[in-house]
């Protein structure tokens, strides 16, 4: 008969939950502008969700601050140590 494969550990918790506590969360959003449709990223604000109209920032291709829209917000995790 043939041998079982041999597969590897499993970690365990405390190293998964060790692992997550050194990385830091970094949310951003994605805003439209209506008149050059250019995309733009800038650091999330509390308040913001999907498809608000942004009446306070300014297009950084046309500068104009009107016809802005928030088209998605994202969140990703950086390791601090690797900058």
């Amino acid at each position: 008969m043939a041998e079982e494969p041999q597969l590897p550990a499993i970690p365990a918790i405390g190293e998964i939950l060790d692992r997550k506590k050194r990385f830091v969360e970094k949310k951003h959003t994605v805003i439209k502008c209506g008149n050059c449709k250019e995309d733009f990223s800038r650091e999330f604000k509390p308040g913001d969700y999907v498809f608000k109209k942004v009446e306070d920032e300014e297009c950084e291709k046309c500068h104009r601050t009107k016809l802005l829209t928030i088209i998605e917000i994202f969140a990703e995790w950086i390791d601090p140590k690797k900058k």
